[in-house]
């Protein structure tokens, strides 16, 4: 009798999809339990303080709060499957539409970010003057609820023509995609700058300048690939934590994405917001790294 033997990239598929699924799973039963162990009632919080006991009986069959723990979670698989992600406390409508609504501003905003963070990254990393270590550790210590204050202060008193506030225009997106790319170009560029000092006395790129090879080939051909590895998984984390910073953006800047979103239903307690916000950033986050890691498998063979 044969045995059945996976190969081995069926095998690492099948771990790397474990492992994605495992993150969501665990906090899909983090955020439904959490509610259950608090001492205080969820359902007399989410509906607020002056809520008659009819109102907060109606919270609770909302958040499904009236039902054992079991069967609360089958009803969220089910609603889950289907992309129903429950229904708002606060706007009453669906959190999916809610949702779908703030997620173009916050993609634009995360896309302008980190392609904005790419070019200044490198730009520092390849300065070799002292004075680029410098600069690199100021932009590292620049959070976004400093550098968003001081930039909306210094343009609103001497730049008229960059709004501050809203997102009309390309020019509005100026100062929210700096205020994010800042930091996480000092962090990539200090990964960067490690990387190609390790790599500029290697003999495989003195033989490329012994061959006369151009320098903008031997940095496509030579040093890119060779600092690709590092280089996404930071990219990669620094994504995942985009949302986090995002939240303070666009709150400083008045941008309708899903920060301003989920600060709101953080105020109102609109737990099914909260929740479902945190599910797709949980979401995004595992598919940025499952993106992350096949980048670095074709870059890099010794990862295949």
């Amino acid at each position: 009798m044969t045995r059945f033997a996976l190969s081995d990239p069926a095998r690492k598929a099948i771990r790397v999809t474990a492992r994605a699924g495992a993150t969501p799973l665990g906090l899909w039963l983090f955020i439904h339990l959490l509610p259950r162990w608090l001492p205080e009632d969820p359902a007399r919080i989410a509906a607020g303080e002056w809520a008659t006991p009819s109102e907060v009986a109606m919270t609770a069959r909302i958040l499904g709060l009236d039902l054992p723990w079991h069967r609360a979670l089958l009803r969220s698989a089910r609603e889950l499957a289907h992309g129903d992600l429950g229904q708002s406390l606060r706007y009453h409508r669906s959190v999916a539409s809610l949702l779908r609504a703030g997620f173009p501003a916050s993609l634009r905003l995360t896309l302008l970010a980190l392609g904005l963070s790419v070019p200044l990254a490198f730009l520092m990393a390849r300065w070799r003057a002292p004075l680029s270590r410098l600069l690199q550790s100021m932009a590292i210590a620049s959070p976004v609820y400093v550098l968003g204050p001081l930039l909306l202060w210094g343009v609103a008193r001497h730049v008229a023509w960059i709004p501050v506030s809203g997102t009309q225009g390309w020019a509005a997106w100026i100062l929210p995609s700096l205020s994010l790319a800042v930091p996480l170009a000092g962090h990539q560029a200090r990964i960067l700058a490690a990387a190609l000092d390790e790599l500029r006395g290697s003999p495989g790129l003195r033989w490329w300048e012994g061959c006369g090879i151009p320098r903008g080939l031997r940095f496509r051909r030579w040093l890119l690939p060779g600092v690709s590895g590092p280089w996404l998984t930071v990219l990669g984390l620094q994504i995942g934590s985009l949302l986090g910073g995002a939240v303070l953006v666009e709150t400083i800047f008045s941008i309708p994405g899903l920060g301003l979103t989920l600060v709101g239903a953080l105020s109102s307690r609109d737990l099914p917001v909260v929740q479902g916000a945190v599910m797709l950033g949980a979401a995004l986050y595992v598919l940025v790294q499952l993106l992350v890691e096949a980048v670095q498998s074709l870059l890099d063979p010794r990862l295949r």
